[in-house]
């Protein structure tokens, strides 16, 4: 095959500089495993890749050195895209709080408000917090009411009105009104900081899946070398095969080595981590990836019903005392005495009884009881203590009756019978009993979630038929009498048999495990306990997952629970139920899609690249390509149920990865297909074609290189890319780069229009260059300064008002000239940037090629040009985006001291050039 010296020479410059490049590390990193003796999936392919060069094959293994590079750093991206953003819960919360003092009627002093870093806020402090401001730590309302969004948790952008006695987490907004805060915890203990911690930690807690692919990873890959060193070795004598060339024993066994490798088989747990990631953004908090497992497995489902099917947020109706045997309905203002005994005994206490007790009691005057003494909380009964020298109970009927008045017992107990609320009772030692009633209200959102889990609809595929395999029993506990547990099981349409009323927490523990014993040999076969985390603590942990809604992550709560739903209210924790069952199950199908895509890959290339079928460059193309798309394929949960799209950067990578991918193969295929057809037909016209497309293939890489290694293109194009967008940072480098092409073409028609008239100096050449480099650079200048002075909106406008009323005036054709002068300038530039000489080296190779391949290299080289400089302006506006996020007045230093750089040495070089001049 013909082949011209001037597009060899750049192929064979593109190659030792990808080999210096990237492959220099690569030889570094596997010089250093081997010495260690750790034979892994990156040694095997770097030795494939180094294997070509001994093959004289090194073009192609430098294309598989950029394959890898921008492989891995998809993968990379695409990794930390799945962990999900953690970082954001607590990056918005304020590292400073205003911390104020209350005067004596109980308002904030305003007087007194200090501004102090968060982090040395002490517990207990109060904190001022006015509307529009986010909450920098945990705290208590203890003044004021505002309507509060917890988006950045929970994923609701819905606000809550919060009032006096009210948990808000840190980073919580106030949409409205003023609050003060208590703060209940450090910074560093926060709920954003707990969430992420925890997350973190479960993304940590690797998979039953992930364990064993590790453990036979280093089997496999060291079995891959010894097959490759065996074929190598054994092909030649066995079969007859070449050793050498391409197609050879050596060429085949090195792409059965890069095809064979389980990159994208040890890539697929990377769905546990995605999965934990998508539902942490939704305030769901899972323990790790055997948690998704056996979610997955779940058959039955023990609710219990406060907190869960209710709301949780009951309401004192009346209090019932009973004295020498006869009964008195009142209200609880009514019976203070009783209300302030109830009060007293359950003022530490966070259950929803002791909140609805404490909240009747706001507004009454109670009568001084003193304190409790004595006190103790018997789990899953009540509370005791000793008041006024009295024994004292509040809880449920049975643990109470122990010290009322004999008679009163069989009279309380009948009137308990026939009531169908929610019941305390007030027990004081030679006292009537008082029974405290409360009402419950039914969550709305329950009966469509137990529906879902009942029929299995959550964890069905859409194109799944209906099928009652799928759904799970479900039962509901509860330490309530059987009337108040009966009502609400009829209001989600559980049936009887299922409701299980007047429990202690042994007994719901002891139900749990009747009924993992119940579903043992159905096909879901695990058992799920939902709770709130308080009374739930022996049920939760003895189920095969723990499920605890609460509105904070607290650590009693995370430590017995495997799943934690955090919602801005408890009602809100039932609806997240179907949605974590049904992550579970696509977890599940996701990863058996990654496993089945791997050992395709694996099995698909690695077996034809063995048998000379597939060359080198497709096996690897398509493992690599395999294990992005096991990647993708696991971080579509993050856009499914995280609702956490890619980032611009990681769509930037994987689209030049895939670019890269489709040149290279369409480079390949097409050299093949073309070889195929032509030699059929001439193979005259075959070398014709195939030399136009490397013509082609070598101006497309030299245009990009000249404007990636140019420091005059870099100091020409930074005072443009500082403040427009990253679209028109693009635009107005590559209208830059084509002003550049044109520039060329002139110096090449005007240099072989006069060479034959002008005599060859190239000391005049020379000063010509400078002159034209030093114009550009004082333009350039000139035009940043006009931008960072101007400002970026290229717009004129000023303003007055009079009595209230605003005027402005502007000429709407204005900033429209300002753009065409702009974007004209830019063209400009890039023209009088290509009158220089050095374009000459870079054309002459047109100069020197038959017609056909000179019009190939030259439309490429522009085509590359243009391509690479609006990458290069989008890359450095991005920088100086980013720049500007944490710094903006550091980015108009930059766009002015860019600016003032380019006039200086554009001067310089003015000078320089006029006066012949030589800069050192």
């Amino acid at each position: 095959m013909v082949e011209t010296a001037t597009a060899a020479t750049v192929a064979k410059a593109c190659t030792i500089m990808v080999y210096a490049l990237a492959g220099t590390p690569e030889f570094v990193d596997v010089t250093y495993e081997l010495a260690l003796g750790n034979v892994n999936i990156h040694v095997l392919t770097t030795l494939a890749v180094f294997g070509t060069v001994l093959l004289g094959c090194a073009m192609e293994g430098a294309l598989l050195l950029v394959l890898f590079a921008l492989a891995h750093m998809v993968e990379d991206r695409l990794t930390l895209h799945a962990r999900g953003d953690l970082k954001a819960l607590w990056s918005t919360v304020p590292t400073t709080a205003n911390v104020v003092k209350l005067n004596a009627d109980g308002t904030p002093d305003l007087a007194s408000v200090t501004e102090v870093p968060a982090a040395e806020v002490d517990v207990g402090s109060l904190i001022f917090v006015k509307a529009g401001q986010q909450v920098p730590l945990d705290g208590t309302v203890v003044h004021g009411s505002a309507l509060v969004s917890i988006q950045h948790i929970t994923g609701e952008a819905l606000p809550t009105m919060k009032r006096y006695g009210d948990e808000i987490p840190a980073g919580a907004m106030n949409t409205d009104g003023v609050l003060v805060v208590k703060s209940l915890r450090s910074s560093e203990e926060s709920t954003p900081a707990r969430i992420a911690r925890l997350t973190e930690a479960a993304q940590r807690r690797r998979p039953k899946v992930s364990r064993l692919l590790d453990d036979i990873g280093d089997r496999y890959s060291k079995a891959i070398l010894a097959t490759t060193f065996i074929t190598m070795a054994l092909a030649p004598l066995v079969l007859g095969i070449p050793f050498l060339g391409q197609g050879g024993a050596m060429y085949r066994s090195f792409a059965f080595l890069s095809a064979a490798a389980p990159c994208a088989l040890l890539m697929s747990p990377l769905v546990y981590v995605a999965a934990i990631g998508a539902m942490a953004r939704r305030g769901v908090l899972i323990r790790g990836g055997l948690t998704l497992d056996a979610l997955a497995e779940v058959g039955a489902v023990a609710l219990d019903k406060t907190g869960t099917i209710t709301t949780g947020q009951m309401t004192c109706t009346r209090v019932t005392r009973f004295e020498n045997g006869a009964q008195h309905q009142t209200s609880p203002s009514a019976a203070s005495k009783a209300l302030a005994y109830a009060v007293t005994l359950e003022g530490g206490s966070s259950h929803p009884i002791a909140r609805a007790v404490t909240q009747a009691a706001q507004g009454v005057v109670l009568p001084d009881v003193g304190a409790v003494s004595s006190y103790k909380v018997v789990a899953g009964s009540g509370v005791e203590g000793t008041i006024e020298g009295k024994r004292a109970r509040f809880g449920s009927s049975a643990f109470a009756l122990e010290l009322c008045e004999e008679g009163a017992d069989e009279c309380l107990a009948e009137v308990i019978a026939q009531e169908g609320e929610i019941l305390s009772v007030l027990a004081v030692e030679g006292e009537g009993p008082a029974l405290f009633t409360f009402s419950d209200t039914l969550n709305s959102q329950a009966p469509a979630a137990v529906e879902s889990l009942r029929n299995g609809k959550c964890r069905r595929a859409w194109w799944q038929p209906p099928d009652e395999s799928h759904g799970m029993e479900v039962i509901m506990l509860t330490g309530d009498n059987q009337t108040s547990a009966e009502t609400m099981a009829e209001a989600i349409n559980l049936k009887q048999e299922n409701v299980y009323a007047g429990l202690t927490p042994s007994q719901k523990l002891g139900l749990v495990e009747t009924l993992r014993e119940r579903v043992n040999s159905r096909k879901y076969s695990r058992v799920a306990m939902v709770g709130d985390g308080i009374n739930d603590a022996p049920a939760l942990a003895s189920a095969d997952v723990g499920v605890a809604i609460a509105s904070t992550p607290s650590d009693a709560a995370a430590s017995v629970a495997d799943v934690l739903l955090v919602t801005k209210d408890t009602s809100g924790g039932i609806a997240q139920l179907p949605e974590l069952f049904r992550i579970a199950q696509s977890t599940r199908a996701v990863l058996r899609q990654n496993i089945a895509l791997a050992v395709v890959s694996i099995v698909g290339s690695a077996i034809p690249a063995l048998i000379g079928a597939f060359p080198l460059w497709l096996a690897v193309i398509l493992h690599e390509g395999a294990t992005v798309m096991v990647a993708l394929n696991s971080v579509r949960l993050l856009v499914t149920f995280g609702r956490q799209p890619l980032s611009k950067s990681t769509t930037l990578v994987l689209t030049a990865f895939t670019v890269f991918c489709c040149l290279g193969a369409a480079y390949t295929l097409c050299s093949e297909a073309i070889a195929i057809w032509f030699s059929t037909v001439h193979v005259t016209h075959w070398i014709g074609v195939s030399m136009a497309f490397k013509s082609a293939w070598a101006g497309l890489l030299a245009g990009c290189l000249h404007t990636l290694t140019g420091p005059d293109h870099l100091a020409a194009l930074t005072p443009l890319t500082v403040g427009p967008s990253r679209a028109q940072n693009a635009l107005m480098g590559a209208l830059w780069g084509f002003g550049h092409n044109t520039g060329q073409i002139l110096f090449g028609c005007i240099f072989i229009l006069l060479r034959d008239k002008l005599p060859l100096n190239m000391d005049l050449i020379g000063q010509w260059g400078q002159g034209i480099v030093g114009l550009t650079l004082v333009i350039i200048g000139a035009m940043g300064f006009w931008e960072s002075v101007g400002g970026h909106s290229h717009s004129h406008s000023h303003s007055h008002s009079h009595d209230g009323h605003s005027h402005s005036h502007g000429d709407a054709s204005v900033p429209m000239k300002r753009d065409t002068n702009f974007i004209s300038w830019t063209y400009i530039t890039g023209t009088i940037h290509g009158l220089q000489p050095d374009s000459l080296f870079l054309l002459l190779p047109a100069m020197t090629l038959p017609r056909v391949e000179a019009i190939s290299f030259l439309a490429t080289f522009f085509i590359g040009t243009i391509f690479a400089m609006g990458t290069y302006t989008y890359c450095i506006g991005a920088g100086t985006a980013a720049l500007e996020k944490n710094n903006p007045k550091f980015v108009s230093y930059i766009a002015r001291g860019s600016s003032a750089v380019a006039l200086g040495f554009g001067v310089l070089f003015i000078i320089s050039a006029v006066f012949g001049l030589e800069l050192v």
